[in-house]
């Protein structure tokens, strides 16, 4: 193994160390954007504000049976420690990315040696889907944290070395897994699993090398008694979210039964070009890779054996591949359990530092872009920050409506005051009655009622997608 690091490298690994710190420091400022970060950021803050820490809420009383509750856990908590704000949404999940990089390193550097565990975390550092989603609000970051813990402690404790140490910290890895994200977290590390040891036929020996006694018991010790709880609690948990979240949703395409509107259409496939981008640059190195294997093997050029531990690299990376490639209802994101293998392979793959150093550069320099790109209001995404953050003060204890709509991050940023009106007969009341309030409506919006309000209300605020209107008895 080599344990040498050239000023190259080290240059790299300090660039790779700044943009991670860049990131950091902008995790707090930008708002939370609708939908998915605004709503994992709400659930998160309802569990602070209700003391609900069993059971996620989608809103008050109404139960979010989309997600377990660990990520939720880590953002709520952040969030009562430092308050109510962007940074603490977010500062956790970047805490699990780099605790991911950690056990990459400390991989690496066991199996690999010291230069090529440096690689490694220069690669996964200047990967666009590794960076760009650390910090963000949602499961992913927390899910590839548990995969990896997962992944590197069965190949320890297949290689014999402290078997049960390792063996439990892989139960308990899955157990995570399960609190994060569900039973497709115990799939995706199976499917890697199984694929490998049987295309090694070494599949009895991969099975008889965990201890399966301690480790189930381990397992069910730290998973069960939250999943009963929560279907005593709100009974019909497990059925939807067995059947519905974890078969329907990626077997149907654009699956109507999901509860909280968030189903995805994709083109079945679609998952492969998730990874390529996800994996950029990187992704270009693997797929050369490919070819050059293809051509060789089509000449007729003897071939290299592949080491084992390649081997079960490359399944690990492509077990989420093989899960959602049927799929229609997936995410980018859905590529993640997979990209610390990607970059544990890239390390092993990747000889020339000339490559090495231009990919790296190329890809700090679109995450720097990016970073700066977010941190200045210029990502074409939505978020209700702006319409109602500087009115919050004056609004005191005055209602807040949304009309028709109401985003998560409306929710988020009132504290839980937005209220939902979709009764064209509850408006007109309340403007014939002269209430005091304040109401949130699209652009879009072409009815009768903008009109009214245009005539009754005063305009306070105006954003890309709605007006605020302030309606009180003196307009």
């Amino acid at each position: 193994m080599d344990n040498s690091i050239n000023p190259l490298l080290r240059w790299l690994l300090a660039i790779g160390v700044f943009v991670l710190s860049i990131r950091l420091i902008s995790l707090g400022f930008y708002p939370l954007y609708d939908t998915t970060e605004a709503r994992y950021g709400e659930i998160a803050r309802l569990m602070l504000e209700t003391g609900n820490w069993v059971t996620p809420l989608f809103d008050y009383d109404v139960p979010f049976w989309g997600k377990p509750p660990l990520q939720t856990w880590i953002s709520a908590a952040s969030l009562g420690v430092f308050g109510i704000n962007e940074f603490a949404a977010r500062l956790p999940h970047f805490l699990c990315t780099l605790v991911t990089l950690f056990l990459t390193y400390n991989f690496a550097n066991q199996y690999f040696g010291t230069r090529r565990a440096v690689i490694s975390i220069i690669v996964l550092s200047a990967c666009l889907g590794f960076t760009v989603t650390a910090g963000t609000v949602m499961t992913d970051s927390a899910l590839l944290m548990a995969t990896t813990l997962a992944m590197i402690s069965f190949w320890r404790c297949f290689q014999g070395h402290n078997t049960t140490k390792n063996g439990l910290l892989f139960f308990a890895a899955l157990s995570l897994g399960m609190l994060i994200k569900g039973p497709v977290a115990v799939v995706i590390i199976g499917i890697a699993l199984t694929v490998w040891s049987i295309s090694q036929r070494c599949f009895m020996s991969a099975i008889t090398s965990l201890p399966w006694g301690k480790g189930l018991l381990l397992f069910t010790a730290l998973t069960l008694p939250w999943y009963v709880w929560a279907e005593l609690r709100t009974p019909g948990f497990l059925a939807y979210f067995i059947v519905g979240e974890h078969i329907q949703r990626f077997l149907v395409s654009g699956w109507q039964g999901d509860l909280y509107g968030t189903a995805h259409r994709e083109p079945r496939g679609m998952i492969w070009l998730f990874w390529i981008g996800a994996a950029f640059p990187w992704s270009l190195v693997l797929i050369k890779q490919f070819i050059s294997f293809i051509i060789r093997n089509a000449k007729g050029s003897p071939q290299k054996p592949i080491p084992p531990i390649t081997s079960y690299l490359l399944c690990w990376m492509i077990a989420p591949l093989l899960l959602f490639t049927l799929s229609g209802n997936i995410l980018p994101a859905y590529v993640l359990p997979g990209i610390t293998a990607m970059g544990l392979l890239v390390t092993q793959w990747i000889n020339s530092q000339r490559w090495l150093a231009t990919l790296a550069l190329v890809a700090y320099g679109l995450l720097l872009f990016f970073i700066a790109w977010v941190s200045f209001g210029q990502l074409s995404k939505t978020s209700e920050k702006e319409l109602i953050s500087h009115h919050m003060q004056q609004m005191n204890k005055t209602p807040l409506l949304y009309w028709q709509k109401r985003p998560f991050s409306a929710q988020f940023y009132s504290y839980g005051q937005a209220k939902l009106l979709t009764s064209e007969q509850t408006l007109a009341n309340l403007l014939l009655n002269n209430n005091e309030f304040y109401i949130a409506i699209a652009h879009t919006e072409t009815s009768d009622q903008l009109l009214m309000l245009s005539n009754q209300c005063k305009n306070i605020e105006q954003t890309r997608d709605r007006i605020l209107f302030r309606c009180s008895k003196t307009d």
